[in-house]
């Protein structure tokens, strides 16, 4: 393999990544040009594994329906695969798409975020997510500081939160409800600004709100 290239393709055109092993053999490349390219490979790995986190956070409820012949089927989690392309297309069109993949391996990523979690909106279900989506950018695209990287988390986590208000509500009601406690406490109040009788009421009614969700989670978590 050449030193120059993070990404190649065995015998049996599988994807290999001399970086993170947990990405070798679990993606197929389709096309001769394409296994070619570090970048479009990079971009493989990036699809696959984007849709395996969404799979996850938006769940497929859809009921197993069965082919003429008989045989059971999954339909596929529409919700999830829009989400997926939108997330795609940004990060693409991105800045952070022009990185050359040896910047991935001059700078590997070591596992931690240096951002604290520090906050109840920290630790919703879509903050988590945008967590999990900064460990995958960070390891195929290095562990720099970049503006370009801290603008595509933000535009990722904001796809996914609006789309989360129609597709899985509860989800955005969550972080939503994790937002107005945290305001209560003065987290997110403008400077200059101060905290009313409305915020405080918001931000109990939320609090009483997110107990209830945890002990839903907590009583069956199957369930979500």
């Amino acid at each position: 393999m050449s030193s120059n290239c993070r990404f190649t393709v065995d015998e049996e055109r599988y994807i290999i990544d001399a970086v993170n092993a947990d990405n070798s053999r679990k993606i197929h490349c389709y096309f001769e040009d394409e296994a070619k390219d570090d970048k479009r490979l990079r971009k493989r790995v990036l699809m696959v594994r984007l849709g395996e986190m969404l799979e996850k956070l938006i769940v497929n409820l859809r009921p197993m329906e069965k082919l003429p012949s008989g045989e059971e089927y999954k339909p596929q989690n529409k919700e999830s695969l829009a989400i997926e392309w939108t997330m795609l297309e940004t990060i693409s069109a991105s800045h952070l798409n022009t990185f050359d993949p040896v910047l991935s391996i001059q700078h590997k990523f070591d596992g931690k975020l240096r951002r604290q979690r520090k906050h109840t909106q920290d630790f919703t279900s879509l903050a988590l997510f945008r967590d999990d989506v900064e460990f995958l950018l960070r390891d195929l695209y290095g562990d720099v500081d970049s503006d370009a990287l801290d603008s595509v988390l933000w535009a990722v986590f904001r796809i996914v939160e609006q789309f989360a208000k129609f597709v899985r509500p509860d989800l955005w009601k969550e972080h939503n409800d994790a937002v107005r406690l945290d305001y209560m406490f003065g987290i997110g109040v403008p400077e200059q600004g101060s905290i009313g009788g409305s915020d405080h009421r918001r931000g109990m009614v939320a609090k009483f709100d997110l107990i209830f969700r945890a002990c839903e989670v907590a009583r069956e978590p199957s369930a979500f």
